[in-house]
């Protein structure tokens, strides 16, 4: 699956449009729009944002096959 279509399947489970998430994320619906059909990616702190606005939650595995989250992630690597 491809990242936009996993950040439009966010953004129904969530019950947002696209104009909705776009002002919460104080950009354009088109722009949510071109992530969607993948015409354009998002950063990845953009990702962040949509996912907690759609109420998820990015977890990375470490080496040792322990789950972080983003903030643990970070201060595990001093990002």
């Amino acid at each position: 699956m491809l990242i936009g279509q996993i950040l439009k399947n966010m953004r129904l489970s969530a019950g947002l449009s696209q104009v909705k998430l776009a002002k919460k994320l104080n950009m354009a619906d088109t722009t949510i729009s071109s992530y969607e059909r993948e015409n354009s990616q998002p950063d990845f702190d953009t990702i962040v944002k949509i996912s907690k606005i759609c109420g998820y939650e990015i977890l990375f595995i470490d080496k040792n096959k322990n789950l972080l989250t983003i903030d643990e992630m970070r201060e595990e690597r001093d990002y």
